[in-house]
């Protein structure tokens, strides 16, 4: 019998590792957001988490991987809704219209839970080099979602301006920064409100579809 088909409290092996790394993320990405990174031990992950060190050693292997993991989940589970936000436009959908929906659907998903803005906008900025590089592959990944979706919310024969990794990083650049003030104010000001500021940005970096291959 394989590991992944072992039983053990009546559940498979693999069933209650994946619990328990859910465990440590979700404890990891709360107290990141209140304490912040670089105020966090390991040990107080585990604490948070309800977990031992073995525990946490057969998951991670430092606790910068936890923010690793923290943050890709973050991004993971963005990219899933703007990709369904996406799926759901027309044909005859607006630009204007398609955008607002793609940001909207990023932006609601970051906000669903009080402590992902945080640690996705702030808590891994500066950590280490590593953390940087992962960052910038995360970055790419979404400047290639972003010219997938210029098609879909501009029409066919629409495309970003330029470069389009720099097109792209351009907004990412203006996404990063609207959200870094955003967490900053008190009271935060809706969801709705940083739509409305970055809609346009997107507009500026799309070159429209020529009307007769509409």
């Amino acid at each position: 019998m394989t590991t992944t088909g072992r039983q053990y409290g009546g559940r498979a092996i693999s069933e209650r590792k994946q619990e328990r790394r859910a465990r440590f993320i979700a404890a990891a990405t709360r107290l990141f957001a209140e304490r912040g990174y670089s105020h966090c031990s390991l040990a107080d992950v585990c604490t948070a988490a309800g977990l031992s060190k073995r525990q946490f050693y057969e998951e991670f292997e430092t606790r910068e991987d936890v923010l690793v993991a923290a943050y890709d989940r973050i991004q993971d589970e963005a990219a899933a809704a703007v990709g369904t936000a996406l799926s759901r436009l027309g044909a005859d959908t607006e630009p204007r219209a398609g955008l607002t929906a793609a940001f909207t659907a990023y932006l609601g998903s970051i906000d669903a839970d009080p402590h992902r803005a945080k640690v996705a906008f702030l808590e891994v900025v500066g950590v280490s080099e590593r953390m940087e590089q992962h960052r910038r592959q995360r970055r790419h990944g979404w400047s290639l979602l972003i010219e997938m979706a210029v098609g879909p919310i501009a029409g066919p024969g629409a495309h970003v301006r330029g470069e389009p990794m720099l097109a792209a990083g351009a907004l990412i650049g203006a996404v990063n920064g609207v959200a870094h003030e955003w967490l900053l104010m008190d009271p935060r000001p809706p969801v709705a409100d940083l739509v409305d500021l970055l809609v346009p940005v997107a507009l500026a970096i799309t070159v429209p579809a020529d009307p007769d291959t509409r």
